[in-house]
């Protein structure tokens, strides 16, 4: 499918459940061509930008899996389109109460989160206590989002591994790095 000048490509796969059930997730593969001199895209050998929206859910049907997929690609194209390409809401928040993100994981001082909720909660509770001394040391750092490869996601595929909310999920586990989850499923196929 086409929207706003990126070519969606949905793959969907299917995990089986420990008590036999299956469930569904799909990968969003997004791709934007640049445009030829003449103004007209063009689909060359890695030309272009292309970035991957993976799953942060399971579902019950391929359907729903796709449509979920679909959503998440939509909603990540009309931010990429945007003027300035940013989540100015969650940044101008995090920098407001002093929360950071490396890509991977938000933090407020000491403490790391795997959501950004949870972060920025906990940063306005302690800004809310009464003699809350701000850290005049604090710059706004707000980085990229990590995401995996091309060459990341078709080993993942292959095993069944899900990137979502920072983490590489097999078999009901989470790992910080692939090669971890990779090495996990290629010993414990089919969880």
């Amino acid at each position: 499918m086409k929207f706003e000048g990126w070519r969606i490509v949905l793959r969907c796969n299917e995990f089986r459940c420990q008590d036999g059930g299956r469930k569904y997730a799909s990968t969003a593969i997004l791709r934007q061509s640049p445009p030829k001199s003449n103004g007209v895209g063009a689909y060359g050998p890695g030309q272009g930008r292309h970035t991957i929206i993976f799953p942060v859910d399971a579902f019950a049907t391929p359907e729903e899996a796709n449509s979920d997929a679909a959503a998440q690609a939509m909603r990540e194209v009309m931010v990429m389109n945007s003027s300035d390409g940013c989540r100015a809401p969650e940044e101008s928040l995090a920098a407001r109460y002093e929360v950071s993100f490396d890509g991977k994981r938000y933090a407020f001082r000491e403490h790391r989160y795997d959501l950004f909720p949870d972060a920025l909660r906990y940063a306005m509770a302690q800004h809310a206590k009464e003699g809350f001394q701000p850290d005049a040391a604090f710059a706004p750092n707000w980085a990229t989002p990590f995401r995996p490869t091309l060459a990341d996601a078709e080993a993942m595929a292959l095993h069944g591994i899900v990137f979502a909310n920072g983490h590489f999920d097999y078999g009901g586990y989470h790992y910080g790095q692939l090669g971890d989850a990779l090495a996990f499923a290629k010993g414990h196929p089919n969880l």
